[in-house]
């Protein structure tokens, strides 16, 4: 949100207030409740945290306006940002920002006289005059002073206003469906069948993994979700308090906010360039393994997906690292003496290759964890 606020806190304070706007988590639309047909319905999303502004210049390009709520935004946490009340003022926090300790006010804003849950964002910018933010429907910024100058802040529900986690895989060897999410707020399933976990540990070629307990997920806390469906409607999040806290398991996760790669315009007054590089020695990324189980696998990519996870791995590290529960992983060992071991079993490594004589260490013998002494 950072860019957005950046940009209206350079106005002068805007002109009145709505009484409407409670305290709650929001996505906030272009929609002109009036009847005169001013709208795009595109939701506001936040890609960069820089701002700049000037005499003669505001820079809207950390804004892009996203149309299709399914396909891009129910799932998106840069569209949804926690709003705090203060009479005609507001806080607003997301992806990793707190407006007020940020920049040391909070927001004034003004509402529809129709009283229909609709508001204009405006005010004075020194050399430049009053301004409104304005949704330039022809391009994916907003802009100022155009048309289509109304917003709804739309409270996020369980209904038509969602937030649902997207699958980034299915894994067919057992036909699930894995994602990672990094969000500015916490988090908890709708229901029991969307588990969250965090990876307790990397060992002998798995990425070990924990529920957390009653799957509440603190604000900035990067997160395994096995999901219920292959759609984020069926993987519907509760977004309790801000404030809320929970006991979790060790985690080797990692988060990343942002990844605008773009092409910087020389005409434009500011770099908006926010990337995060993929180091494929120390970091593996959700995938799959050969035989289409789920797996964090050392990935190709260049930079670091927004909102998403890595894990953290030594530099030793194989390159796929299958995805097992810490329960499962401590229940399949079953301990062999070497003595006893020659001629009896069939024996393979963690990478699947046969071992005609094992030495001390962890193995698979019929399909289970066996470890040699």
């Amino acid at each position: 949100m950072k860019r957005f606020l950046l940009f209206l806190l350079g106005f002068t304070p805007l002109l009145g207030f709505g009484q409407d706007l409670q305290n709650g988590y929001y996505r906030v639309q272009n929609l002109d409740l009036s009847g005169n047909n001013k709208q795009t319905l595109r939701y506001i999303s936040i890609v960069d945290t820089r701002a700049s502004i000037t005499v003669t210049n505001v820079d809207l390009e950390a804004i892009y306006m996203l149309s299709d709520f399914e396909g891009e935004v129910a799932f998106n946490p840069a569209t949804i940002c926690y709003v705090t009340v203060y009479g005609n003022q507001v806080n607003l926090e997301g992806q990793g920002l707190n407006l007020k300790d940020e920049i040391g006010r909070y927001l004034n804003y003004e509402a529809h006289v129709t009283g229909n849950g609709t508001y204009r964002l405006y005010g004075s910018i020194s050399g430049l005059g009053t301004k409104s933010l304005s949704d330039n429907k022809d391009d994916f910024c907003p802009m100022l002073d155009g048309k289509n100058r109304w917003w709804k802040p739309w409270p996020v529900d369980q209904e038509d206003h969602y937030f649902g986690i997207k699958p980034d895989i299915h894994a067919t060897a057992d036909d699930s469906y894995w994602s990672t999410v990094y969000a500015g707020f916490p988090m908890q399933p709708s229901a029991s069948t969307t588990k969250m976990y965090t990876v307790c540990k990397v060992e002998n070629g798995y990425a070990i993994i924990k529920e957390i307990e009653d799957g509440i997920v603190p604000k900035e806390t990067p997160v395994l979700v096995r999901c219920a469906t292959e759609t984020p409607s069926g993987n519907k999040m509760t977004l309790p308090s801000l404030s809320t806290t929970a006991t979790l398991p060790t985690n080797y996760l990692g988060g990343n906010w942002y990844c605008n790669d773009v092409t910087i315009d020389a005409d434009h007054a500011y770099d908006h360039r926010n990337v995060k590089a993929y180091n494929p020695s120390n970091m593996r990324m959700l995938g799959l393994t050969a035989n289409g189980e789920a797996a964090f696998v050392k990935s190709n990519i260049k930079y670091l997906p927004a909102n998403k996870c890595y894990l953290s791995v030594s530099s030793s590290a194989p390159d796929v690292l299958k995805i097992i529960t810490y329960e499962d992983y401590i229940t399949g060992i079953h301990e062999i003496a070497s003595s006893t071991t020659a001629g009896e079993k069939v024996f393979y490594d963690l990478q699947g290759r046969r071992v005609t004589a094992p030495s001390k260490g962890l193995y698979i013998v019929g399909g289970k964890k066996v470890l040699v002494k």
